[in-house]
């Protein structure tokens, strides 16, 4: 059923109410025990928060995890605040986080973490914050501890002289510890004699994480300390500490490689030595998060190596390369990769491009997980000139558009910024084609709070997408075809040409209690360009941990939405379309209404999901308790786009345990020019004196009826009635009225409030702005005889209507005729 606006939109809104003690609303989850597992197990884990009454379903966003049993607890007292899902980690599933949200009838949780590990899972026993009581493990192991305030773990294994002892913390990736205390784990080897073989605190390959490895200079008891690098500890500083000796690269060369290809890499910074493999690329280049797992003998990486999939060439770099004269040959469009492998390295490569052939020039180093920082310039190969360079422009790696100034050959250069350099400074350097782009993101509502699309049933949910597009330019529109049964997806026309949008999820009135992580996609929508498909996903950056001074310290990035139909909600809002128009400088009520369901009455905030362009309206409206209706004040700056919009409000309210959002139907917004203009004279009054203050119109469009103006601004004690207006007027005369105490002085904002009638409703215009001085009365003569009180004071007569520069000149020339007859 799709929903029609207008004036009978209300008929369209009845529904059957569900029973308010059915919802639990704004479901939370908190944790989850343990949290992770072995690959290749299956596991109950105990998922633990509040408003779970009723939960349906653990959706999980990556491949790689079957929910095989899902059950609410039979604890009573554990009913709404836990639940048990049992999880099976398929045989070869990836290594790493899976992302996962609670369902239930009504809502849908924030999203949490489970770690998988190819290691069997070993728990923390305490006591073990001593270096001479360590809690004695096997090699191999992935030991589930947690950091409490100045805590450190100690564990000890056996190696032989020769042995590779790696380790890999998995703390901060788990996004759960928060706040200006969030853990920050450090790692240390330590040998017998208590002397530290290695310490990590931070790696680029595992973000703030921890990773270290070394090779057994003796028999003996080796150490590892794992603590937080501040000594906090906030009771949420969970970690999964991988240990043995497993091989732990920190690159891979080349880094990339085209889908479906079979490709030799080296895997480079391994305490052991470099590793050489032939692997098969996946054919879908499209694949989130892809990484490279790598193995030898002893065991496997806890985590993968992160690996671009692109269509493009390989070019490795051949030393020596360090200028331009000994560059690598290459290719454009292509990929070059490489490694800084020392301080002060430099590496060039070399390609040729024709006059005016432009190219996008990407390094990946950082988003690679490679420790390098890089810097990258290009020069030609003739004279060494520099055509164009970057530091940063994507965060620490750089991008620069290139483009050839003559036919030739040019060389492209990548340093560390630092100068530093090693077996984990690995790059990749992409040119390619310049192609247009457009992807799209939700606005936060609320700072650090990600929106979530939660319909109910025969209502909708709405997000404000921002929209970038790149080397491209029109309209655009969003299209999905995973979304639930009985959902869809609007995005008003007359949005689609800007840089942010509204766009509403509704849901039909029979639409199935379900959820799915949907694939959305923004996409040019323009006839002037039909021949071009560019499209791109609605993506979404999920803050999980926020530190000191607000910083986004861990974030999770989606490109597929949690999307979920809910019972229905208590109560349905509309807004009732406005009959006139909201005129620029002009403001407006929008009147909104609102079926509630037979015991159920709460406030329903209001808010206007997006203001079109130069269009205010209130954040503080409700729809109070006890009543069905409530209206918006809109008003329209003076340069207001002139267009109709459609809008639509979000609808919040409390239900149950927690608040309900909902979006009203889109519903059109006029703004227009106006009706007409002012033009106001400059006036001065004397106090206790009153003056007729003109003020000439010009008509834009005619209007049927009175309409209705006030004079305001007018300094303190100063009056003037109300006049009526009629769309024929051409001009309005106020007789202003100065009191004795009307402080003097000018006023510079004296305008027009201008009510017109219009279909039943009115439109209101503030028309201005005007000036008015008062004067004080001239000081008496010295020689003046007192002026006596007259007996009987004389009606005042009205003063006169100014004469126009016509009139003036009419009655001049009347006079100068008169006279001349007298002679």
């Amino acid at each position: 059923m799709r929903i029609q606006f207008g004036l009978k939109s209300v008929l369209v809104f009845s529904f059957v109410f569900v029973a308010q003690a059915a919802f639990a609303a704004a479901p939370r989850f908190t944790n989850l025990s343990p949290r992770g597992a072995q690959r290749g197990t299956e596991i109950a884990v105990t998922l633990q928060g509040s408003n779970l009454d009723d939960a349906e379903e653990l959706l999980i966003y990556d491949e790689g995890l079957e929910v095989v049993k899902f059950e609410l607890p039979a604890d009573e007292k554990q009913k709404g605040k836990q639940v048990t899902a049992t999880l099976k980690l398929k045989e070869g599933c990836n290594l790493g986080t899976y992302r996962m949200r609670i369902r239930t009838k009504t809502g849908l949780s924030d999203l949490q973490n489970f770690y998988v590990t190819p290691y069997p899972i070993v728990d923390e026993k305490e006591p073990n914050t001593e270096f001479s009581a360590p809690q004695v493990i096997e090699k191999n192991v992935a030991v589930y501890g947690r950091i409490d305030r100045e805590d450190a773990d100690y564990y000890a294994i056996e190696a032989k002289k020769g042995e590779r002892i790696s380790v890999e913390v998995f703390g901060m990736r788990l996004g759960f510890s928060s706040g200006t205390s969030f853990f920050d784990p450090y790692l240390a080897i330590i040998n017998e004699e208590r002397f530290e073989l290695a310490v990590n605190d931070d790696s680029a390959l595992t973000w703030n994480d921890s990773v270290a490895s070394i090779i057994a200079p003796k028999d003996g008891r080796y150490t590892i300390l794992v603590r937080d690098s501040a000594y906090n500890g906030d009771g949420r500083a969970y970690y999964f500490a991988n240990i043995g000796n497993f091989p732990r690269p920190h690159a891979v060369i080349p880094s990339g490689g085209k889908p479906g290809e079979k490709l030799t890499v080296t895997f480079v910074g391994d305490v052991a030595g470099p590793i050489t493999r032939e692997v098969t690329l996946p054919a879908d280049g499209n694949l989130e998060r892809f990484g490279l797992e790598v193995q030898d003998e002893y065991g496997i990486a806890p985590t993968a190596q992160p690996f671009r999939l692109s269509p493009l060439d390989n070019f490795v770099e051949q030393e020596p390369n360090n200028d331009r004269t000994t560059a690598t040959a290459a290719a454009a469009p292509g990929a070059y990769n490489g490694v800084i492998s020392e301080p002060g390295d430099v590496d060039f490569f070399k390609f040729s491009a024709k006059k005016d052939q432009q190219f996008d020039v990407e390094v990946y180093a950082r988003r690679s997980r490679s420790a390098l920082d890089p810097v990258m310039f290009i020069y030609r190969m003739d004279n060494g000139a520099r055509v164009t360079s970057n530091d940063d422009s994507r965060g620490p790696d750089s991008y620069a558009r290139f483009k050839a100034p003559a036919d030739g050959e040019y060389v492209v250069s990548v340093y560390d910024h630092l100068k530093n350099g090693g077996e984990a400074f690995s790059y990749r350097i992409e040119l390619t084609p310049v192609e247009p782009t457009i992807t799209a993101d939700p606005v936060e509502f609320a700072r650090y709070v990600q929106h979530q699309i939660v319909i109910p049933q025969g209502a909708g949910s709405g997000i404000v997408a921002t929209v970038r597009r790149d080397n491209i330019g029109g309209p655009v529109d969003f299209r999905s075809d995973s979304l639930p049964e009985g959902v869809r997806i609007e995005c008003p026309e007359g949005w689609r040409s800007g840089g942010s949008m509204p766009v509403v999820f509704y849901a039909d009135e029979n639409a199935p209690l379900a959820g799915k992580y949907s694939g959305i996609e923004v996409f040019l929508s323009d006839p002037n360009q039909k021949d071009k498909n560019v499209a791109g996903p609605l993506q979404q950056k999920v803050l999980m941990i926020r530190g000191q001074n607000n910083n986004r310290v861990w974030e999770e990035d989606v490109v597929r939405m949690p999307v979920i139909v809910t019972e229905k909600a208590p109560f349905k809002v509309w807004i009732e379309a406005p009959k006139a128009p909201l005129v620029r400088g002009g403001s407006m009520n929008l009147k909104v209404k609102c079926e509630k369901q037979e015991g159920w009455d709460e406030d329903i905030s209001l808010l206007m999901l997006q203001n079109p362009s130069g269009v205010n309206s209130s954040r503080s409206v409700k729809i109070p308790k006890g009543k069905t209706e409530a209206v918006m004040p809109v008003n329209a700056a003076g340069n207001a786009a002139v267009q109709e919009s459609m809008i639509s409000l979000r609808c919040i309210a409390k239900v149950g345990n927690g608040n309900i959002e909902l979006c009203t139907p889109f519903a059109p917004l006029k703004v227009e020019e106006q009706y007409m203009t002012f033009e106001f004279a400059q006036g001065a009054v004397e106090q206790g004196k009153e003056i007729v203050y003109p003020i000439k119109i010009t008509k834009r469009k005619d209007f049927e009826g009175e309409a209705q103006v006030r004079l305001l601004g007018l300094p303190a004690n100063a009056t003037a009635e109300n006049l009526t207006l009629k769309s024929d007027v051409e001009e309005l005369n106020f007789v202003i009225k100065a009191a004795a105490n009307t402080p003097p002085g000018m006023s510079k904002n004296v305008f027009c409030q201008v009510i017109v009638p219009e279909s039943g409703e009115t439109v209101l215009h503030n028309l201005g702005t005007g000036r008015l001085r008062v004067d004080t009365p001239p000081p008496p003569k010295k020689d003046a005889p007192a002026t006596p009180k007259p007996a009987v004071v004389a009606k005042k007569e009205p003063p006169k209507k100014p004469l126009t520069r016509l009139e003036m000149l009419r009655l001049q020339k009347k006079e100068q005729a008169a006279a001349g007859g007298e002679e």
